[in-house]
């Protein structure tokens, strides 16, 4: 009876697995004395300035339902901090506040897709894309991209990957897991592919202030895009605000508006407080959120030097982000096996690789969520094990 039941119950759900993510980051919280570098949360706590601000509009009786759309004080502010950050013109009424970046996320795709719409998703992606897609009725095509192309995605392999029913593209750069940056002229080329094929374009731009050692670009600025393209931000991993729960979109007037049903009807709106947090991050003093962006380059530079010398591990070095996608397979190509051994023995914990997609197997993911002297000890445990693993 019981099975009977149960194979009622929605078809799209029961054939989602559960967050990989989630469940190494469970593990680490059993293990004693772990090290984990499998969240991508920053460790860092939200500026006091900022959590100041929000209760102090809090008390003032900012509790309360917003817009849909958003605070338009919010809204504003974003649209100047748009054209003073990436020189964009969007005004506030094409910008809808979302319940994180991830409400952004299902609005989008809710309102491109119908049933069996196809979503081109380079990879190793987030692992959350598939299960919104399915939510949404659409079906993943994975578009693979190479370990000696630093994980960029190839804009032949994107054409390669377009059949009868594809609809979208996801993008993400910085990418989590690889923290691979789209470089400029790539996204031109990618830019001319979703042209020529009309496809919409969700372009996930959350790490978009964690770049390192070049500018970052949108692909909403090329030549034929801003009116197929929907970029989704965050307040989340910048400003240390994963708790506040507020992100945002932007796009073509005619798509932002259906996108506010999708809000309306699903959230009702993002956190009053939480957006009176992200109002008085945008207001405040910079130097707390370029001081964590420093950090966060730094531990990833350290993670890579670290890991290039080990023998028999590969590694590119990120371009942002604050994650970094090591090859292990000369170890063994079953990455869960390895991530799980390594947690248990070492006691290091990060994510397999193949959570992220096919390209990722072999792969770990660790985050450098940690400071550098718990990296350090992290690195000399990985090292260890390692070196037992070869003898």
């Amino acid at each position: 009876m019981k099975d009977a039941m149960k194979d009622r119950l929605s078809r799209r759900v029961r054939e989602l697995r559960y967050s990989v993510i989630r469940e190494m980051m469970q593990r680490a919280n059993e293990t004693p004395d772990v090290i984990s570098l499998s969240i991508g949360e920053p460790d860092f706590v939200t500026p006091e300035a900022v959590t100041r601000a929000a209760m102090a509009d809090a008390l003032a009786g900012h509790t309360h339902y917003t817009a849909s759309q958003g605070d338009p004080e919010l809204r504003a502010a974003i649209s100047a901090d748009l054209a003073s950050h990436q020189g964009l013109d969007i005004p506030a009424g094409r910008i809808l506040v979302t319940h994180g970046g991830m409400g952004g996320l299902t609005a989008a795709l809710r309102t491109l897709l119908e049933e069996g719409d196809e979503v081109l998703l380079p990879e190793p992606h987030f692992p959350d894309y598939l299960a919104h897609i399915a939510f949404a009725g659409g079906r993943p095509v994975h578009v693979p991209t190479r370990f000696t192309d630093s994980f960029v995605p190839r804009p032949e392999a994107i054409a390669a990957a377009v059949g009868p029913k594809a609809k979208v593209l996801i993008l993400n750069s910085p990418c989590n897991p690889t923290g691979a940056v789209i470089p400029g002229p790539t996204l031109d080329e990618i830019a001319k592919v979703a042209v020529a094929a009309d496809l919409f374009v969700i372009s996930d731009e959350v790490y978009d202030r964690l770049v390192y050692g070049a500018p970052f670009e949108s692909i909403a600025t090329r030549p034929g895009m801003a009116e197929r393209t929907v970029v989704i931000k965050s307040f989340s991993k910048w400003c240390a605000m994963t708790g506040w729960r507020v992100g945002y979109a932007f796009g073509p007037g005619y798509l932002m508006e259906q996108m506010l049903k999708v809000v309306n009807y699903s959230t009702s709106c993002a956190s009053s407080v939480g957006q009176r947090a992200a109002l008085a991050a945008l207001r405040c003093d910079p130097a707390p959120f370029a001081a964590m962006a420093k950090a966060f380059g730094e531990r990833v530079d350290y993670l890579y030097e670290r890991l290039a010398a080990m023998p028999g591990v590969r590694v590119s070095r990120p371009r942002g982000a604050f994650y970094i996608f090591p090859d292990f397979s000369t170890f063994g190509r079953d990455c869960r096996a390895l991530a799980f051994e390594l947690v248990d023995t070492a006691r290091v914990a990060t994510v397999p690789g193949y959570a992220f997609g096919p390209s990722g197997q072999g792969c770990l993911r660790l985050a450098a969520t940690v400071d550098k002297a718990r990296l350090a000890t992290a690195m000399d445990r990985l090292q260890a094990f390692l070196a037992a693993k070869r003898a």
